[in-house]
């Protein structure tokens, strides 16, 4: 026995291997092929059978598979007589005691189940030495009790009852059939089903299947007086009983009568789907088995082929459509139940994988379609409760149609078109099932959709309403539309398989709906003939679709040569040439047939393989005849300027057109004396394109613009951006406070509360007086203000003179301002008042809806211009795209910086496609633009400096450093550079953030990150900066002495481009930082000597530590390019101790005991020595090297004041080299800790200030 107790924990494993390897040693074990004996070894497997059946009542699932796994592999191999033992032994532990709770006793009814179907699947009670079959009654028995203790086992139960039938009634071979499984079949029907306490109950799922099952092996009986009076043909698969079967399934049938059975018989069958809670179906819930009955039986397997010969009831099946029609469709889909509906779901699923492919469209019937369709449709509400059920129904379509392909077309019209379908059904369904459509399919489904859209001769029935008549022509421009959009998807699909002839026939198509009218019907194209005749709206539509095909189709040339373009073009030209067959519905005045045929002249001229130019120029030539078919007059401006544009780009082969002598006088006239450029030229032509709402205009666009790219000049690239550059808005002339920096007190740059209050009743006086005078002086000039200054809307005047020559109140006052006569009107009546006043009310209301559009909302006006400036942006975006290196693209960041300022709310998709592109463009990039002057991106850099000094979004200071960055590239890169470009770079960086430091309460958000950006990003360009950045760090600006605030700054800045230029490790960096390191040692040692001395001094304890860290990052960069003995004269350690000596004496800063020994340890550094401990500091060693991290410069602790200021701007700087990394204190390296003792240090030093002013 101790050589199996390791084995039944095995059996409780989750992992199935190990409990079937468990399972096997277990009976490996056991000596079963010996003759049973009161032996040690009859002990072990008596135990093992007790072990086995006590273990199906855990309440863990893994352990009760692998005890029943067991049980049946131990039954198999038991004799008969010992194996007859385990039912009742099961029976009695599985049996609930009093007082268990609800949940042992549904883990006890488990038990019963598995242990019964253990003994079913070890095969020990069909064995022929078996007694009369009891113990298989036995066992039948104490299944169908179970079936009735619980609904929920019911099934389960059920299930094992039914298969242990099917097991004994499919033996075959006469040594293992017992004599009894006939006696046993009619025991079973007398039993299950005519038993007057299994009638009572009526017909459930389960014994649908019971019969289904002894129906289909053969079991003789008289079935007619079986299944009476529910099923009187005795066969429920019959045509009358589909009905009475449906109600079964549902679990309705007979519910009268199952009431009576008392309360603890089941209300409804088993195969009620599982709910979540609100009603929504379970995950995961399967249909009842009864349903694989029936597909066995319909479609059965391979397998069951031979088994179905014998089957009863064969004839008198129903046909399986109306099976599914009558069973699922008009039952399950119909009813208003959530758990049917799903179980309805569940079953479609089933069948798609059961059925053959042929009969699969058949599934898809009215409530199938109608319930899918609904539940696939999203609503505001939000999904519906069975959207992830239909969800999970449609991706299976696609799965099943890749090994399908041929049931891709079938299926598809099942879902979209009559009698059930609707062009209503999920639209991304249908495409991935149009996907999987092969190139015959996609014909077909061509054919289907021209046919839909053609429509048919329908006549109204007699005494249809005339509001149907409108419906349902509302009905089919809906369902043509659909039609046409489903066309258009098939060509824009890349997963859609087609070929040339299927896009040129449906060229052809759109072209004689879009364009003409069929005067003789025939074949082709003349069999275009909708009826009921297209509107205009559907006309428009489909000339729409014509434009969006010929987009979607690739513009280089086909194998034949020609383009789509050439292709649609002269297909329009073909048809509007055959006057026999097709009437134009678009018709144009001789103007433009004039110009049409001028242009295609020019148009011939342009023939040429090879010339990329030429196909360029054909393409849009191309794409404004096409327009020209389409806009009719309105189009005679485009044909106009191409035939201006082409004879510029190609002068030597087509000559320019001659003028008008009043033309010529004209351009005289206008003439400035700079002659346009060809590509200037085209850029306009292009612009007046693009102000048409039409993606075939904007792809035609940007095909041309990408292929004369190389030819665009600086006066074509400026008048695009024209298009989009913001207006200036009207501020002041002044926008910040020029006045030099005060020196202060330490207060950055914040105003006290007090000063702000007088400040703000000082303004609110001055307004008023300014509000006085400004109404004085309108009084004055009242009517020279209405006479030059307000802007009369033309529409709103010609309104309000209608309503008043309405009523003769303009007629009157007309004639009297003609006759110059001051004689009294006549005055109108009440009435007359009334209308009056009414249309006025109505026309000012109009104009203040205007006003109101015009501050906060979009007009119509407006809109388009939007609309426009976006299809500008599309523009240089694709220049962007195919010319990344265009030396004109160095104008463009300034224009698009400028839109993401000054963008409005109603802006915000031109403002986040201008960010996109200007990030696009400015990323760190290999290719830079070569401009041939680098004056062109020094004009933009300073443009750019000039506008950030107003940028108060501090999200933009990455974008304008990354712009600042580009332009300093490109302006370098220019063959033309020289020194003075690199010298013109550090003059705008260095005056750029001199004017932010000097300026009191900046606007900007992007300083000092813009100059720390350069200096970290081109420190060897940015190095001559240099020396200006310690001149500003020590209080040397323009405007006077800047606060402490700026000036920690510019020393931030300026230990960044040192870190940064000493990063780079060559001799001439190292030849700079010590030619520069003299006065950057002084300026640090004069601000800690003089703060150290001086009790106003505007430095607090928190800044000079930051200083004392950059002392001593400077050292250690001092000595990695020089010798110790260099280091030592040019920092000269002794006037470094003398200034420790005072910060330790000072009244103010001797508690600021980090600052002590950030000095002491720069001290020991110069001198070689180890200092000594600081007092009050707790470290272990003060040398001990920490690394700095990759912040070289960190922004300064604000105090308590300081958080009054404008907000810091952290300024992160990262070394590249990890040698040249400084060192800093152990006591600075946590954060933390930092702080507190700062505030700690800032509180003494604040007692010690007052009680020294005491």
């Amino acid at each position: 026995m101790t050589s199996i107790l390791p084995l039944f924990p095995l059996l409780s494993s989750h992992d199935p291997p190990t409990r079937l390897d468990a399972s096997l040693s277990l009976i490996q074990l056991l000596p079963l092929d010996a003759a049973p004996a009161p032996n040690q070894n009859d002990a072990d497997t008596k135990y093992a059978i007790k072990r086995l059946v006590t273990g199906l009542g855990s309440s863990n699932e893994a352990s009760r598979q692998g005890f029943a796994v067991a049980l049946a592999e131990l039954l198999a191999r038991l004799p008969v007589e010992q194996a007859n033992d385990v039912l009742p032994l099961i029976l009695t532990s599985s049996t609930p005691a009093t007082g268990h709770d609800s949940r042992e006793e549904r883990d006890l009814l488990f038990a019963r189940l598995l242990g019964l179907h253990a003994v079913l699947r070890s095969g020990v009670v069909y064995r022929p030495e078996a007694t009369n079959g009891e113990t298989f009654k036995d066992v039948i028995l104490a299944l169908l009790a179970l079936s009735g203790k619980k609904s929920w086992i019911r099934e389960p139960a059920y299930w094992v009852l039914i298969e242990g039938v099917r097991t004994l009634l499919n033996l075959t071979g006469e040594a293992d059939v017992p004599a009894w499984r006939e006696d046993i079949g009619q025991w079973i029907i007398q039993r299950l089903l005519v038993d007057s306490r299994e009638k009572a109950r009526g017909w459930s799922p389960e014994k649908i299947s019971l019969v289904l099952v002894l129906q289909a092996c053969g079991v003789e009986a008289d079935y007619v007086t079986v299944l009476s009076p529910t099923f009187p043909s005795g066969n429920p698969l019959a045509r009358t009983s589909l009905t009475q079967l449906a109600q079964a399934l549902k679990g309705s049938a007979n519910e009268g009568d199952s009431s009576a059975a008392g309360p603890s018989a089941p209300k409804m069958g088993s195969n009620a789907v599982k709910t979540a809670k609100g009603g929504a179906a379970a995950p995961g819930a399967a249909p009842h088995f009864v349903w694989s009955e029936i597909f066995d039986l319909y479609f059965p397997a391979e397998t069951k082929v031979a088994a179905s010969t014998k089957s009863i009831g064969v004839a008198g099946r129903a046909q399986w459509p109306d099976v599914w029609r009558i069973l699922v469709d008009q039952s399950l889909f119909a009813v208003p139940s959530l758990p049917s509906k799903a179980t309805g779901f569940a079953l479609l699923s089933l069948a798609i994988q059961r059925l053959p492919p042929a009969e699969v469209p058949v599934l898809f019937g009215e409530g199938v379609m109608r319930t899918f369709t609904n539940h696939l449709r999203k609503s505001a509400d939000g999904e519906k409760t069975l959207t992830r059920v239909a969800e999970k129904v449609a991706a299976s379509l696609p799965i099943f149609l890749t090994a399908n392909p041929t049931i891709s077309l079938p299926l598809l019209l099942a879902l979209v078109a009559p009698p059930h379908g609707s062009p209503a059904f999920d639209h991304r369904t249908v495409e991935r099932v149009v996907a999987k459509l092969d190139i015959k399919g996609v014909r077909g489904w061509v054919k289907y959709l021209r046919e839909l859209a053609l429509g048919e001769d329908k006549t109204i029935e007699d005494g249809a309403e005339p509001t149907e008549v409108v419906d349902d022509e509302k009905s089919i421009a809906a369902r043509r539309l659909w039609a046409f959009d489903q066309l258009l998807h098939v060509v824009k699909a890349g997963n859609v398989p087609k070929d040339d002839e299927l896009i040129a026939s449906l060229l052809e198509f759109f072209a004689v709906l879009g364009w003409f009218e069929v005067r003789k019907s025939g074949k082709g194209a003349r069999s275009y003939i909708p009826v009921p005749a297209f509107t205009e709206p559907l006309q428009t539509a489909s000339r729409s679709r014509f434009f969006s095909i010929v987009t979607a189709l690739p513009t280089t040339p086909s194998p034949s040569g020609l383009t789509w373009l050439s292709r649609a073009l002269s297909l329009l030209d073909n048809l509007s040439a055959d006057t026999k067959h097709f009437n134009s519905i678009i018709e144009s005045d001789a103007e433009v047939l004039e110009s049409r045929t001028e242009v295609r002249a020019i148009y011939a001229k342009l023939a040429g393989a090879g010339d990329e130019r030429k196909q360029t120029a054909r393409s849009l030539v191309e794409g404004v005849l096409l327009l020209s078919y389409d806009e009719g007059e309105e189009a005679s401006e485009a044909l106009e300027g191409l035939k201006d544009c082409i004879p510029t780009l190609f002068p030597n082969d087509v000559p320019a057109r001659t003028s008008a002598p009043e033309e010529d006088e004209e351009m005289d006239s206008n003439d400035d004396g700079e002659e346009p450029e060809p590509a200037t030229v085209l850029i306009d032509l292009l612009l007046e394109l693009l102000h048409r709402p039409s993606a075939f205009i904007k792809s035609v666009a940007q095909t041309v613009f990408t292929g004369f790219a190389e030819e665009i000049g600086e006066q074509g690239m400026e008048l695009i951006l024209e298009q989009i550059r913001p207006e200036e808005r009207e501020e002041d002339e002044k926008t910040e406070e020029d006045a030099p920096m005060t020196n202060g007190d330490g207060h950055d740059h914040a105003e006290s509360s007090t000063s702000k209050a007088k400040g703000k009743k000082a303004r609110v006086e001055s307004e008023d007086e300014s509000e006085e005078e400004e109404d004085d002086f309108l009084d004055a000039d009242d009517d020279e203000s209405e006479d030059g200054d307000v802007e009369v809307d033309d529409e709103f005047r010609n309104a309000l003179l209608a309503a008043l020559q309405a009523n003769g109140v303009a007629d009157e006052f007309d004639a009297a301002e003609e006759n110059d006569e001051d004689e009294d009107e006549d005055l109108l009546d009440d009435d007359q008042m009334m209308a009056m006043d009414e249309k006025l009310a109505d026309i000012f209301k109009l104009q203040s809806g205007e006003k109101k559009g015009k501050k906060g909302f979009l007009t119509a006006e407006r809109m388009d211009d939007l609309h426009y400036r976006l299809r500008v942006v599309d523009l240089l975006e694709s220049l962007v795209k195919h010319h990344s290196t265009n030396p004109l693209l160095v104008l463009v960041p300034i224009t698009l910086f400028s839109i993401i300022r000054q963008a409005s709310t109603v802006e915000k998709e031109l403002q986040a496609k201008a960010i996109k592109l200007l990030r696009q463009l400015v990323a760190a990039r290999k290719d830079i633009p070569a401009p041939s002057s680098p004056q062109l991106a020094l004009d933009a850099l300073e443009e750019l400096h000039t506008l950030s000094h107003t940028v108060d979004v501090p999200e933009l200071a990455t974008l304008c450093s990354q712009t600042s960055i580009y332009l300093v590239k490109a302006a370098l890169n220019s063959p033309a550079a020289d020194a003075s470009t690199s010298n013109t770079i550090v003059q705008l960086f260095g005056d750029s953030f001199e004017h932010y430091l000097s300026t009191k309460n900046s606007k900007t958000r992007v300083q000092p990150f813009l100059t720390v950006e350069f200096c970290r990003r081109a420190p060897a360009g940015a190095w001559p900066l240099f020396g200006r950045l310690v001149k500003l760090a020590a209080g040397e600006t323009s405007s006077g002495t800047a606060n402490a605030y700026r000036r920690m700054q510019a020393f931030e800045v300026a230990q960044a481009l040192l870190a940064s230029y000493a990063g780079l490790k060559t001799d001439v960096s190292k030849a700079g930082v010590l030619a520069a390191m003299p006065s950057y040692r002084n300026t640090l040692f004069n601000v800690l000597s003089s703060s150290a001395t001086d009790p106003a001094t505007i430095f607090d304890a928190a800044r000079l530590k930051e200083v004392a860290k950059f002392a001593l990052t400077a050292v250690r960069t001092t000595s990695a390019a020089t010798t110790p003995e260099a280091t030592r004269a040019l920092w000269n350690a002794d006037e470094f101790a003398t200034v420790l000596e005072q910060f330790q004496t000072s009244d103010r800063f001797k508690g600021a005991v980090a600052i002590q020994s950030i000095i002491k340890q720069l001290v020991a550094v110069l001198g070689g020595g180890k200092p000594t401990k600081v007092a009050g500091v707790k470290r272990k060693s003060v040398e001990e090297p920490v690394k700095e991290t990759a912040k070289a410069a960190t922004a300064t602790k604000k105090s308590k004041k300081s958080k009054q200021s404008a907000p810091e701007v952290e300024v992160e700087i990262e070394v590249e080299d990890a040698e040249e990394e400084e060192d800093v204190p152990v006591a600075d390296v946590k954060s933390g800790k930092r702080d507190k003792k700062d505030k700690k240090e800032r509180k003494k030093e604040k007692k010690r200030q007052a009680a020294a002013d005491k």
